[in-house]
């Protein structure tokens, strides 16, 4: 079973995923999409959070945790029962020791061995890089994808009211 987050990512079930985009494309994925309540979901931040103000909370299904230390983090992760578990990536967990995201690194692809698990970020940093090492997959996105425009009917005038050159 798996879980499109947006048209372009596509999580599969029993996973570890990175996203790497900015916080609107998160939001707007989150908020607008309708499957997520067919899950047991849980969404994991640190310290501070960029995005949790911005989360639809007509998600009934959602849980809300924060983990204020690796070590929080960690046992969120193996005490969690859920099938879909965001982590907002949160580098001031790691200032006092660089070893740290190492385990959590082995711990989100222990929790992912039962849930499909996505850990967000905004940016790139030296831990976010060595969380990576250990993902199934890493989605970067530096920017918010483009659609294509729509034609405006004003701005294009119908062919009937061309003229056609005659021949020479």
């Amino acid at each position: 079973m798996g879980f499109e987050l947006y048209p372009t990512v596509n999580l599969k079930s029993d996973t570890f995923s990175i996203l790497v985009a900015p916080s609107t494309l998160f939001t707007k994925t989150h908020n607008c999409n309708s499957n997520l309540q067919s899950f047991s979901a849980l969404y994991v931040c640190g310290n501070y959070s960029g995005i949790l103000s911005y989360l639809s909370r007509r998600f009934t299904k959602l849980e809300i945790r924060r983990a204020f230390t690796v070590f929080q983090l960690m046992t969120i992760l193996e005490e969690s029962h859920h099938s879909l578990i965001f982590v907002e990536h949160d580098p001031m967990l790691y200032e006092n020791g660089t070893q740290m995201a190492e385990r959590v690194s082995r711990a989100l692809r222990d929790t992912a061995r039962q849930a499909t698990v996505l850990l967000y970020s905004m940016g790139i940093d030296p831990f976010l890089e060595g969380l990576a090492e250990t993902a199934d997959k890493v989605f970067y996105f530096e920017e918010m994808p483009r659609y294509s425009p729509k034609l405006l009917t004003k701005a294009y005038p119908k062919m009937m009211d061309q003229a056609i050159l005659g021949e020479f």
